[in-house]
């Protein structure tokens, strides 16, 4: 009989297992064959970690975990990414631990999180962007906020071919802030998400579709 291929779209083939033995020299058994089928990858980058890791889940985790599995089906995996990976459970907060950073740690940590995000984007299906907006002054935004949006919208678009989506709150009629920026889920907050949106991000900007 012809070999065939397995189907590498379907299949994830490095993973197939193949409980296969030889009964005598002339004949083989095989008992099982399991072959784990590809299923979609969601990656969410948010604003900040709160306070998740392998063993306890925080509200937004756990929101968001929530709708993906009721809303997506076909999504088999989660990962969550951020645009700053610094733990402070309070977002307000974020720029106040942000300069108690000396340069060197500040952008040795935005390099490797830059970095952790590109290579996910290669097996991602699903990209929910859900970092909000920046609640710090106007240096803040401007030296940190806004850099640090364009240089992931910049990564999104030059590596990512895939499915994007933002998320809609009942908080206000425009599902981007201001027309650019993606809303949080907001758990904590009576506005939470309650719908998501297909975009693209074009010339450095979310762009719904």
């Amino acid at each position: 009989m012809a070999r065939r291929s397995y189907d590498s779209d379907l299949v994830k083939i490095n993973s197939i297992i193949a409980d296969k033995n030889p009964l005598n020299s002339n004949v083989e058994i095989r008992n099982s064959l399991r072959i784990p089928l590809k299923r979609g990858i969601a990656s969410c980058i948010l604003m900040n970690p709160s306070s998740a890791d392998n063993i306890d889940s925080d509200d937004t985790i756990n929101f968001v975990t929530k709708y993906i599995h009721m809303n997506i089906p076909d999504i088999h995996w989660i990962r969550f990414y951020n645009l700053y990976p610094f733990y402070e459970p309070s977002s307000s907060k974020i720029y106040t631990l942000i300069q108690s950073l000396s340069e060197t740690e500040y952008l040795s940590a935005m390099k490797e999180n830059r970095k952790e995000i590109k290579k996910t984007l290669r097996t991602t299906t699903h990209l929910f962007l859900g970092y909000g907006q920046c609640s710090g002054d106007a240096s803040d935004k401007a030296n940190c906020y806004d850099i640090e949006t364009n240089n992931l919208l910049n990564i999104i678009e030059k590596n990512y071919k895939n499915d994007i989506y933002v998320f809609e709150t009942s908080q206000s009629e425009d599902i981007l802030i201001q027309k650019k920026y993606p809303r949080h889920p907001n758990p904590n907050n009576k506005h939470v998400a309650i719908n998501h949106h297909k975009c693209q991000v074009k010339n450095g900007s979310i762009v719904l579709i």
